[in-house]
């Protein structure tokens, strides 16, 4: 009897699988079904075509390779199939396969990034902190003469505000110092105000009627966004002393389904079912006495910005201009090409408005306000320049894939983070010197400070004069560095 069902249990498995081949064959020449686009970023590879064999990548397995991804992205109801496979690895496993993202506890999603920059392993390090705070208290300082107010917003992140959700393999009761915990102490060190939207949350977050971030999002909720809009309106009228619009919830719309932002993880799933429905809550919102000043304002912010940019932040400014990651225009972030910020003339940029917010989430605190600082510091000081390898440093802060290699890196050797960024940084330098333009003496000098590095004679002779004089090796190789320096200008 098992025999005879084993046969047939084989039977029609062959038949189903002969089923949805010749679908899939007839779908890849005939489009006879509707098969829904995947969500997020890929490249398609074009159809197979034998115009691309040639000889030479036949011998190489060029030809091969290719035609064999070709036919593997076009095979027909190639995107359904791929949402059932991610739909069978989540209902089974929990798994999920968009890159970055994890499932937490009580199936709450989180970008991976949170949770790393909450648990302290993006921590860059205090002296990169209190260099970009530091400069950021000077240029707040230079902007008040001027009259205008340079404002500064910590936003908020789910992983802070839920870390119960967090999956243990990741391990939130074991945090080390953060990003946010330093910039907070050290901001507060050295009065530079600012706005903790952050605190601000974690205060209420177990009083609030409604959840700050939705489950299956990234950004704040429906909710959350009104209650940061009322939080700036009055922090913004406070610190500037400009009348800003009052605004009033009137009725909140209770749905069955998360929608819009509050479902944006939930999409890049890209299952075959949506996700268990979990309640969304939007507030229905009226504004009252706007003034009919116009305020014109420089918001230099995160994608965290876009929940308040049309919303609100219309009715609080009269003209708003959003450096979105102080690189990017919007709306015209994403086109192709996006439009960039126009850097030249900084400084009259800047004071020529009515008051500047910078706003930056916890997941990008690690960037460092993305050179804002660095970059407004140097306008009302161009006498000043910064070393090359320090804005390597900044790119690879601001590079998210060249980051995270870092932060493996500096996990595997067990040391800190950023003497890794520091090495690496230098190590870029050293390599690509003789194609960096607009170097300086301190480059010149830390070029040489490498070469004694990679020099094993030179180290050697450095490590005992350093001996000697009981120095560190990194004080003798700054003097070793700066006599060679100046001989060689006096020998040319």
């Amino acid at each position: 009897m098992l025999h005879w069902f084993m046969r047939i249990y084989k039977s029609m498995l062959i038949l189903l699988m002969m089923v949805a081949l010749t679908i899939s064959m007839v779908q890849s020449g005939m489009h006879i079904f509707k098969d829904q686009d995947l969500i997020g970023y890929y490249v398609k590879n074009e159809p197979p075509s034998l115009k691309f064999f040639n000889w030479r990548r036949w011998f190489s397995g060029g030809f091969q390779d290719t035609i064999s991804m070709r036919v593997k992205d076009n095979i027909g109801l190639r995107n359904t199939l791929i949402r059932l496979n991610n739909q069978f690895d989540y209902t089974l496993f929990g798994l999920i396969h968009a890159e970055g993202y994890v499932s937490g506890k009580q199936g709450a999603l989180f970008q991976e990034d949170y949770i790393h920059e909450y648990t302290g392993k993006y921590f860059i390090g205090a002296s990169v902190i209190d260099k970009k705070l530091s400069r950021l208290r000077n240029v707040m300082d230079s902007l008040a003469s001027y009259h205008v107010p340079l404002i500064l917003i910590f936003e908020s992140g789910k992983a802070s505000i839920y870390p119960q959700y967090i999956p243990n393999r990741f391990h939130p009761g074991k945090r080390t110092m953060s990003n946010y915990d330093y910039f907070i102490a050290q901001s507060t060190k050295i009065g530079l105000p600012f706005l903790d939207i952050n605190k601000y949350f974690m205060g209420i977050k177990d009083t609030c009627r409604y959840p700050l971030f939705p489950r299956y999002g990234t950004h704040w909720s429906m909710y959350g966004v009104q209650l940061v809009a009322d939080t700036l309106s009055k922090y913004i009228a406070r610190v500037s002393g400009r009348t800003m619009p009052v605004f009033k919830v009137h009725h909140m719309h209770h749905s069955s389904l998360a929608l819009g932002t509050d479902y944006e993880i939930g999409e890049i799933l890209n299952l075959l079912c949506p996700l268990e429905p979990t309640p969304g809550i939007f507030p229905m919102v009226s504004f009252y006495a706007i003034p009919p000043g116009s305020i014109s304002a420089l918001i230099v912010a995160d994608s965290y910005y876009i929940t308040l940019v049309q919303s609100y932040g219309k009715k609080m400014f009269g003209k708003q201009e959003f450096w979105y990651y102080n690189n990017k225009m919007y709306p015209n972030q994403n086109n192709n090409p996006p439009e960039y910020v126009d850097k030249s003339n900084l400084r009259e940029k800047l004071i020529h408005r009515d008051m500047i917010l910078l706003m930056s989430s916890e997941i990008n605190l690690h960037c460092g306000f993305w050179n804002f600082a660095d970059e407004a510091f140097m306008a009302f000081h161009p006498e000043l320049q910064d070393p090359k390898v320090y804005g390597i440093e900044n790119v690879i802060r601001n590079e998210s894939s060249w980051f995270r290699v870092m932060v493996n890196q500096a996990r595997r050797e067990g040391k800190p983070l950023q003497e890794i960024i520091t090495g690496n940084a230098g190590y870029s330098f050293y390599t690509n010197y003789n194609n960096l333009a607009g170097k300086n003496h301190q480059d010149s000098i830390y070029h040489i400070i490498m070469d004694i590095k990679y020099n094993p004679e030179w180290l050697a002779a450095v490590e005992k004069k350093a001996m000697d004089r009981n120095i560190s090796v990194d004080s003798m190789s700054l003097l070793d560095a700066l006599y060679t320096y100046e001989q060689s200008k006096k020998n040319h």
